[in-house]
């Protein structure tokens, strides 16, 4: 992600941010405003339609009243003929109503069957007279005005108003109500509903039902000329949810024939839920809900606002009224007028996110600039410049800083390139030096190769180096150099690739006679002693020597080769040469295999623990024993400890290997102590340097004998003189720690160190072990006898007891007695077999001699 994109994407995600807060809290505000302005817009029209409808639904029962007075005061049960009825009828519709044109006709029907009506024509305001009385011979008749003398237009035959849906349920319950909606006998056959009242004359006695019609049609009318209609709706549901008026266009439905009209109770009216008017149809399901009062819906992406207002007074009638209005009513054009705002505001973001693009596109330049300049520098190239552009303080001062750091790093590189290429000390290549100086040969002369290689390995500049200290060490290493650099040829190539290694790559066509003649020259040059300021040092080298033409490819691999002949070399002794051979590598790869074995070995539990005994010479009584590892291999049977044991060491396997050999030796004595042996019975463990200095080694000696319950004092640890001269107060200290524990230490193998007298009087011991390399010729040898003697006379000095190793005959048992050595441990006693192999008489008790 570049700068540039970076800080013009924070731009614009602050702007969107930003906006998008503005907008959202804008649209919550209007929203708001909008829950509120339509409240006041629906409760402002529902107030208006509940006003003029309670004005339309006054006027028929005003009408009823007038008609009631008038009956009570005319009318006689036995009058058979209504013509007395016509005028006052008459004027009651056309001059005390002339403008509640929703009052279509007032009627009155007697409990004989008589019915006389006025009916108003609401388009032409015409009015006609309905009548049927003992004139009209049982028929109904429609006049064309409102005389009986008029032209009749219409006839109905056996006309009865009392089954009528205006009269019956009054004349029943004898108390004022609204009708459902029906249809009516008139010429329009449209939907009516009846406000009927009871009749009674003076003397209290019921005589017919007072009724006034309102035609459903004429408030649909009013409805849709609302001022504040707009694109909303107004609608009258019944107690039944059906529509009995809307302000909305809906199809007409189907009339019943007038002939079956004396049987049709109430007219079937339009659902909500079949409106043709989409707003209508999808809020009919909100109104199933009884109580449901202030409600909205979306309809294709607009909100609606809805209320539902009741209508009830104490006649039976339970209307609802519902107004619908869409949002765009409210708003008007103030939602398109903020979305041409939203796009002026983003156009101008947009906008303002270009300029920025380009401004910082600017500003950045120098920077990238300086990007790019950082490569040219890893590619070495030191002298970049920087070009113009808009700069700022900060981006020259990068600028500045990038010319001082390009002369800095030119320096740095060469110096720090030099340090790889060279040795510091000598000043010869180093092995990636030595690398390079080939590849760059090859550069040149592309068939470049080389003869022979030497690797030469100092052999004791370790030891030499911590005597004479860092400075002087350093000096050796290049009096060393000075010294083989006379004998090199002209093009061979010299290097030191680690601490005590040199290598010479020798040019081609270098014969066998130099060849020769050059490994002498390197082991005369080690026969001599090398002066340095304060000390003269004599120090010899190794050499391994591959004789096969080789290119840089192979350098590794014979640098490889020529190290397996330098191992060979140094095991012949000082200034020692041996040249590589096949058969090296192949023993190496063996070497590999049989540790890969060794470390499988562990996991598998191959490993055994043979004893050997350890017998007094006073009566040849078997008094301990040394623990022998030994190695069962599943596919080398058993491997002998000289073949394993110095790979593991090599390998770090002796560490893991040594604590087995401790754990499982405690481990099986314990258990034979338990059963009977002499509780004074001495095992003796062998504990290799690596394994003494490791850190929880004490922790983990104690931890074993604790688990097996093995008294201390039945554990001798054996130690070479080695390791007193690694770290002589770390290990004098644990050593101490060790035998106040109560388990014993035994130097082993004692007089063959270098300087074996002058540790003993740093380091307390309880033991001493003469090696066997002593004991096997000192019959025969006065001066091994002589020092066996002196062995003797110093462990009597220390007072501690005396173990010869390696005892194989009776005589020399019996001399190494005569001499005063009280123990001793051979094959003349017997050889080392697993515990479960020991004969009877040696189990603690018995006295030790040759197995069968």
């Amino acid at each position: 992600m570049s700068l540039q994109f970076a800080v013009t994407a924070t731009f614009i995600i602050m702007l969107a941010l930003t906006l998008g807060s503005i907008i959202s809290l804008q649209m919550r505000n209007q929203s708001k405003m909008l829950k509120d302005l339509s409240s006041k817009v629906i409760s402002a029209e529902v107030a208006a339609v509940r006003s003029d409808l309670n004005v339309f639904l006054r006027a028929p029962a005003l009408a009823n009243r007038m008609v009631a007075v008038l009956m009570r005061e005319q009318y006689s049960p036995l009058d058979k003929d209504l013509s007395q009825f016509e005028v006052p009828f008459a004027h009651i519709l056309g001059e005390i109503f002339p403008d509640q044109k929703q009052l279509s006709l007032i009627s009155f029907g007697s409990v004989h069957g008589e019915y006389i009506a006025i009916s108003r024509e609401i388009l032409t305001n015409q009015f006609s007279l309905l009548l049927k009385d003992s004139r009209t011979n049982g028929y109904l008749n429609f006049y064309k005005g409102l005389q009986s003398s008029d032209p009749i237009l219409n006839q109905f035959e056996h006309y009865d108003p009392r089954p009528r849906p205006w009269y019956a349920p009054v004349g029943k319950s004898k108390k004022p109500s609204w009708t459902a909606a029906y249809q009516d006998y008139d010429a329009v056959q449209g939907i009516t509903v009846s406000f009927s009242s009871p009749l009674y004359d003076g003397a209290a006695n019921f005589i017919g039902v007072v009724a006034s019609d309102i035609k459903l049609d004429n408030f649909d009318g009013y409805l849709r000329a609302s001022p504040n209609l707009g694109h909303g709706a107004i609608y009258i549901v019944g107690e039944n949810n059906e529509l009995i008026s809307h302000s909305t266009h809906e199809d007409p439905l189907p009339r019943m024939p007038l002939l079956k009209l004396p049987n049709q109770e109430s007219a079937k009216l339009l659902k909500p839920k079949d409106s043709s008017n989409l707003m209508v149809k999808t809020s009919a399901p909100l109104l199933l809900k009884k109580d449901v009062k202030d409600f909205e819906f979306n309809l294709n992406g607009e909100k609606i606002y809805g209320r539902v207002s009741p209508v009830v007074d104490g006649n039976g009638l339970n209307w609802r009224i519902v107004v619908l209005i869409p949002e765009r009513d409210l708003l008007g054009t103030l939602k398109k007028d903020m979305l041409i705002t939203f796009i002026i505001v983003l156009s101008i973001g947009l906008f303002a996110a270009l300029v920025a693009w380009k401004t910082i596109a600017s500003i950045t330049k120098p920077i990238l600039l300086a990007a790019q300049t950082a490569r040219l520098l890893a590619k070495q190239e030191w002298q970049p410049t920087i070009a113009g552009g808009l700069q700022l303080k900060e981006t020259k001062l990068l600028a500045n800083a990038f010319d001082e750091m390009s002369n800095a790093l030119s320096c740095s590189f060469d110096q720090l390139n030099y340090r790889i290429r060279h040795d510091h000390i000598t000043g010869l290549l180093s092995r990636e030096g030595l690398l390079e100086e080939m590849l760059e040969l090859v550069k040149k002369t592309p068939d470049m190769k080389w003869d022979a290689l030497f690797l030469i390995g100092l052999d004791n500049y370790r030891s030499i180096h911590d005597s004479i200290g860092y400075e002087q060490g350093e000096e050796l290493l290049c009096a060393i150099v000075n010294n083989l650099k006379p004998h090199l040829p002209e093009k061979a190539l010299f290097a030191r690739v680690a601490e005590t290694e040199f290598v010479v790559c020798l040019p081609v066509d270098f014969n066998q006679t130099s060849l020769d003649h050059l490994i002498n020259s390197f082991q005369g040059s080690f026969s001599q002693s090398f002066n340095l300021q304060y000390d003269e040092v004599l120090i010899t080298a190794s050499l391994g020597v591959v004789c096969a033409p080789f290119n840089h490819d192979d350098l590794i691999e014979n640098m490889r080769n020529a190290s397996m002949a330098l191992s060979k070399a140094k095991e012949k002794g000082p200034i020692s040469y041996e040249v590589f051979q096949g058969s090296m590598a192949e023993q190496s790869a063996k070497k590999i295999h049989l540790i890969a074995e060794l470390n499988a070995a562990i996991e598998k539990n191959e490993f055994r623990i043979y004893f050997q005994p350890v017998v007094s010479l006073n009566d040849s009584q078997v008094i301990g024993a040394e623990a022998l590892v030994r190695w069962q291999s599943g596919q080398r049977g058993l491997v002998a400890p000289g073949v394993f044991i110095p790979l593991a060491e090599e390998s770090g396997l002796i560490l893991q290997i040594g604590n087995w050999v401790l754990r499982e030796s405690c481990r099986q004595i314990a258990g034979r102590l338990k059963n009977g042996w002499a509780s004074d019975f001495d095992v003796h463990v062998n504990v290799s340097v690596r394994q003494l200095i490791q850190s929880d080694f004490y922790q983990n000696l104690e931890n074993i004998l604790l688990e097996y319950h093995l008294p201390p004092h039945n554990l001798t640890l054996e130690i070479t003189e080695s390791i007193l001269i690694e770290d002589s107060n770390v290990i004098a200290t644990l050593i101490g720690r060790i035998r106040n524990l109560g388990v014993s230490i035994a130097i082993d193998d004692f007089g063959t160190g270098y300087s074996s007298m002058s540790y003993l009087h740093q380091f307390a011991f309880d033991c001493l072990k003469i090696d066997q390399s002593f004991v096997s010729r000192f019959l025969d040898n006065h001066k091994s006898e002589a020092i066996i003697s002196a062995i003797i006379r110093l462990a009597a000095g220390f007072d501690v007891p005396l173990v010869a190793e390696g005892v194989e005959t009776a005589e020399q048992a019996q001399r190494l007695y005569e001499l005063g050595c009280q123990r001793a441990q051979g094959y003349h006693f017997g050889r080392p077999a697993p515990l479960e192999e020991w004969p009877q008489a040696w189990c603690g008790t018995g006295k030790a001699g040759p197995l069968a």
